[in-house]
């Protein structure tokens, strides 16, 4: 993996405008991007590439473009709450190994703020750390996104996420619980 980084956002605007660049920097360079997101994410993110003229009407059938939903996409290696090791290797494995004979891969993904949010704090990070365990066996770029609100009275969550990461951007999100 070049790099799995965390970005905390205070609001959509803002975290679609910097997704929007992630993924422009890496449809630029010749990379396959992965969003991984909410519909209402997935949603806007499409409207501003579209309005940069970063993608077009056929985006949908581009190869280097993929959007998944992240409910959906959890539901695939999820077993009683918890994410199933060999199951998550499996899914994400084949999705980035079909998508890399593009070349390198990018992924923006709130699979783990789905969880996070949902009061899964400990299956959020363990997500995170089979991320870690992929990148092991194979090579990508990992950009997490998670609103900051959520780490405004945890300091100790938000230090276990950033923990978990090689890179942190975004707001400075206060450390007061």
């Amino acid at each position: 993996m070049i790099s799995h980084a965390v970005y905390f956002y205070e609001d959509d605007a803002f975290l679609i405008d910097n997704v929007a660049h992630f993924v422009k920097t890496g449809l630029e360079k010749g990379e396959t991007v992965i969003v991984v997101a909410t519909e209402e994410h997935r949603s806007d993110l499409k409207a501003r590439l579209m309005a940069d003229s970063v993608i077009g009407l056929a985006a949908p059938a581009d190869a280097r473009y993929l959007t998944l939903d992240a409910a959906s996409t959890l539901s695939l290696f999820m077993l009683n709450d918890w994410p199933d090791d060999r199951l998550f290797l499996k899914v994400m494995g084949q999705i980035i190994s079909s998508s890399a004979h593009e070349g390198p891969v990018r992924i923006y993904g709130e699979m783990v703020a789905v969880l996070w949010a949902q009061g899964k704090h400990k299956t959020a990070i363990r997500l995170e750390e089979l991320w870690n365990e992929l990148a092991k066996q194979q090579e990508f770029s990992l950009l997490c996104g998670y609103p900051a609100s959520e780490f405004e009275q945890s300091a100790s969550g938000l230090e276990t996420v950033c923990a978990c990461h090689t890179q942190v951007t975004g707001r400075r999100v206060s450390k007061t619980g």
